[in-house]
């Protein structure tokens, strides 16, 4: 088996644009499709292997690679620095998830803690592995602390433990048991003085990935893994739901505008007619353009093997269809209360005054309930590909199962 390892100079943002752009169409369908396809593309997650130089990094990634260190691809070791650049390798069962074999602490490449975390690490990484040979030290805890102060994840990883095994196996009352059990307690207690919560602690030997904790942690990390990637797909929608939200309500003004002009026309009923046609139409639109419309999410229940009605189910606004005359009334009036019927009538009661009052109060009204009608729809957009995606994840994990 071999892997070819890459640098990695410039992230190619094509099928990322193209997912937003999916989203900011409306088009769900091609959103989750995207998304299937996003999960095997490159370059979607990219975890940091990183520690002190000899603490056996390449080892470690070899391991997770499956690759031993003498198969073409695998990574370099050895008692010397051997990594003078970020080496990038694909995940063997996730193509999109990159391996990066970072310079080792203190090597002249890496510069300092400080600085390369701030700059590089926590910009570049999406979660860390953090990989020890020896006891817990003060480069550790900076490094620990930083990923956990910018809200991303870390495991950390105590490597050689057939080493340590290998010495205490002299001493009289030996136990690997109680060896390996003081081991993960000091590297749990030290990073919880230095302020990590929850620290995962694995104690492994690159040469034994069958043994002691590397199972557990591959377990852990495919979980991390499916978790962590539906959480990016998600963020980037949320992101650009958010974006187009705000675009859209800034041409609420028109449809208001329109709906709120004939108001000031002193004819009895013009006011209530125009005023709810356009509203319906313009409603009606917006619906469609988040994907909240019949046809939309048909489409998307037959691609993630759902039934229709259980995505209806987590939505909290009128689909197109269910805009009426009725429903835009009943909406106008949650904002002003009674105020609607009062201020209809009193433009019919006054033709010429209290019409153009009405219309200088409706319009503010219409463009107050058609932006909350749109954030609403964002909203639920976001809560259908919610559910769509986790279905993803679901059967992601099945398939790996």
């Amino acid at each position: 088996m071999s892997v070819d390892p890459v640098v990695v100079e410039n992230k190619s943002p094509t099928i990322n644009e193209e997912f937003k752009a999916a989203v900011q169409d409306g088009n769900l369908k091609a959103v989750v499709s995207i998304a299937q396809q996003m999960r095997k593309s490159p370059r979607l997650f990219e975890i940091a292997v990183v520690g002190e130089s000899g603490s056996g990094k390449s080892s470690f990634v070899n391991a997770l690679l499956g690759l031993a260190d003498d198969d073409i691809g695998a990574a370099e070791g050895g008692m010397v620095e051997t990594t003078d650049w970020s080496i990038i390798y694909s995940h063997p069962e996730y193509p999109n998830v990159l391996l990066c074999d970072l310079p080792g602490i203190g090597a002249p490449n890496f510069q300092s803690v400080e600085h390369e975390i701030t700059d590089t690490y926590l910009l570049g990484y999406d979660f860390f592995l953090i990989v020890t040979a020896t006891c817990f030290r003060d480069t550790h805890a900076s490094l620990a602390q930083k990923i956990q102060e910018n809200a991303k994840k870390f495991y950390f990883v105590r490597s050689k433990v057939d080493q340590d095994l290998g010495a205490e196996k002299r001493k009289p009352n030996y136990s690997e048991a109680t060896t390996l059990w003081q081991i993960r307690e000091d590297c749990q207690a030290q990073l919880q003085k230095a302020g990590v919560n929850d620290p995962q602690v694995f104690l492994l030997s690159s040469w034994e990935s069958d043994k002691h904790d590397f199972p557990l942690l591959k377990e852990n990390l495919d979980k991390e893994l499916r978790h962590a990637m539906l959480q990016k797909l998600l963020d980037i929608s949320c992101r650009t739901l958010q974006e187009k939200k705000t675009a859209m309500q800034k041409t609420t003004r028109k449809p208001a505008t329109l709906s709120s002009g004939p108001g000031a026309i002193p004819l009895p009923g013009l006011s209530l007619v125009a005023d709810m046609a356009v509203l319906v139409d313009c409603m009606r639109d917006y619906c469609k353009d988040f994907g909240l419309n019949s046809d939309s999410l048909s489409a998307l229940a037959e691609l993630v093997g759902k039934q229709e009605e259980d995505l209806k189910a987590v939505i909290r606004s009128p689909l197109a269809t269910e805009i009426t005359i009725d429903l835009v009334l009943k909406l106008l009036e949650k904002y002003v209360g009674e105020g609607v019927t009062y201020l209809t009538y009193f433009a019919w009661s006054v033709p010429v005054v209290g019409s153009l009052f009405s219309a200088q109060v409706s319009f503010g009204t219409t463009v107050f309930m058609l932006d909350n009608f749109i954030s609403n729809l964002a909203e639920d957009a976001q809560r259908i590909l919610v559910k769509a995606l986790e279905g993803e994840e679901k059967k992601s994990k099945q398939h790996h199962q």
